[in-house]
């Protein structure tokens, strides 16, 4: 069905993200789903495709590699002109018009008194990040986080899509949430050499000491 939108959700933390997926398919999205997210929806009777339908195979090299493929990326970063919609088309691929994907628990890991560089690398994620960054970039809706989950769903009930609005500030929070999440990274394995601050603006003020310190901002 060539109206048909199409959802790639591969999620670390699945509490309610069978609820998502099961509004999306009433908005007659259809979804492909990886690894262990594939098998909570099935088990939850959310019908949806694995990812391995589209990458021609299951995960690899004890699940290292599961959505880095160019199925995935291109589905992610075609664009709406005519060259990409019949490349796509002679490909057999579909455009992935919305990501939802969460990371394994770096910061989590990295916290543990017991951690260690292997145990550390066994926790950083490579595919999530990438995901999301490929979305980012190809105008798709982009979750990586699960408060954002009802914002999308509301706006796809309301307009039928994502205003340009809430769709620019999904594609900056995902950028922020990958460069906190590779900070976290660089932070551990150089032991403090390297780092760096990441702040959300919480309120726009009208000055800072002074009059002459405008515009100013507060950061958390």
């Amino acid at each position: 069905m060539p109206n048909t939108k199409t959802a790639l959700i591969s999620v670390y933390h699945k509490q309610g993200i069978e609820d998502f997926a099961r509004q999306l398919i009433e908005l007659g999205w259809q979804i492909f789903a990886s690894g262990g997210t594939a098998k909570y929806l099935k088990e939850n009777s959310i019908p949806i495709k694995d990812v391995a339908e589209l990458v021609g195979g299951d995960a690899i090299l004890d699940h290292r590699v599961v959505t880095l493929s160019r199925e995935v990326h291109a589905g992610l970063l075609s664009r709406n002109i005519t060259e990409d919609i019949k490349e796509m088309e002679k490909l057999g691929l579909p455009r992935i018009d919305l990501v939802c994907c969460d990371f394994y628990p770096l910061a989590e890991e990295i916290n543990k008194s017991d951690s260690s560089i292997d145990s550390i690398l066994e926790k950083t994620d490579i595919g999530g990040p990438t995901m999301v960054r490929s979305g980012a970039k190809g105008g798709r809706i982009v979750i990586c986080d699960p408060s954002d989950r009802q914002i999308v769903i509301n706006q796809l009930k309301d307009k039928g899509d994502i205003d340009e609005k809430t769709l620019q500030y999904l594609r900056a929070k995902a950028e922020a949430v990958v460069s906190a999440y590779c900070l976290d990274s660089a932070r551990f394995h150089s032991k403090g050499n390297f780092d760096g601050i990441l702040g959300w603006m919480v309120s726009e003020l009208a000055y800072g000491e002074n009059r002459d310190q405008s515009p100013a901002f507060l950061y958390s």
